[in-house]
């Protein structure tokens, strides 16, 4: 019984290793010529080179986590996503800390791509919609079943369907059939 125990213990350590391991050997080291941006890996092997002149377009997201501003893990972050015709390539300023200089050579004389940048808005949104109506519709089966008097009842109903309410709007309001 005590092998069991040890064995159940040890395998997130070997999993949390692994994609450690794994994490490690596909992060990615930029290196900017002329002409190419060279993707290589932390060892030193080339894992893919694309031309600058291929680059079509870049949009730029800026996102942030959802803690609050005071907090000590709240993260304020970009991420540049180049185009080109048969690839998508991002790149993230938490990953690099010469993004700015990455970013001014990578999208030097490229055209932002607005309509990536609001399709974006519109699928976070839509997720964001699909979430605040799942989360109306447990509130108001799991209080729905554990209160007993009528008026917490009726103030459950009142609750979720302000979160059902919003999802339904964000979800119409972010669907490609509705636009």
């Amino acid at each position: 019984m005590e092998k069991l125990g040890i064995l159940f213990i040890s395998i997130p350590f070997l999993l949390g290793g692994i994609a450690s391991i794994y994490y490690l050997i596909n992060y990615n080291i930029l290196e900017i010529t002329e002409t190419k941006l060279i993707i290589r890996t932390l060892i030193g092997f080339k894992k893919r080179t694309i031309n600058l002149s291929e680059i079509l377009s870049y949009n730029e997201i800026e996102k942030e986590n959802a803690k609050f501003k005071g907090e000590i893990g709240h993260m304020k972050w970009k991420d540049l996503t180049l185009f080109g015709e048969n690839f998508k390539y991002k790149i993230s300023s938490s990953s690099y800390e010469n993004y700015p200089q990455l970013r001014s050579a990578l999208i030097k004389g490229k055209k932002r791509n607005i309509k990536s940048e609001n399709e974006w808005q519109r699928k976070n949104s839509l997720y964001y919609g699909i979430g605040f109506l799942i989360f109306g519709i447990i509130i108001s089966i799991w209080f729905g079943i554990i209160s007993k008097d009528l008026n917490e009842k009726l103030l459950t109903i009142a609750f979720s369907s302000f979160f059902i309410i919003y999802g339904v709007y964000l979800i119409r309001k972010n669907t490609k059939a509705y636009r």
